[in-house]
């Protein structure tokens, strides 16, 4: 049952070593509530059907192209939370990443975000 006490935390991931380090984080202060709360990883695929892309390589391809990029910044996160036996949710966008992560967010009513340093 969600309630109000119910934590709502994003982890941006890009695949480095940074980003790994914030889903670590988020893993301890997971074990530190007494609520588990709700684990959100997003990956954000920066949009390289820019310009004149899109008449040389089909839609089809560049989606397909994003989403594999996106699940393979996404596995090292994903081994490390279900080595720790956390529930999750994963998440792909395309876009500029810190417009992305703010209006994922809002969108999801995201009470915290854990981001690494760098990257």
């Amino acid at each position: 049952m969600k309630g109000r006490d119910e934590m709502k935390i994003l982890i941006p991931v890009d695949g480095s070593e940074h980003s790994l380090h914030a889903v670590r984080h988020a893993i301890v202060l997971a074990g530190a509530l007494k609520i588990p709360p709700q684990l959100l990883l997003l990956n954000v695929q920066r949009n390289v059907a820019a310009g004149n892309v899109k008449l040389f390589i089909d839609s089809g391809t560049i989606e397909d192209y994003e989403r594999e990029q996106g699940m393979k910044a996404l596995q090292t996160a994903r081994e490390a939370l279900d080595e720790a036996e956390l529930a999750y949710q994963y998440h792909l966008s395309v876009g500029h990443p810190a417009e992305a992560i703010v209006k994922f967010a809002s969108d999801q009513g995201v009470s915290h975000i854990v981001i690494g340093a760098h990257g």
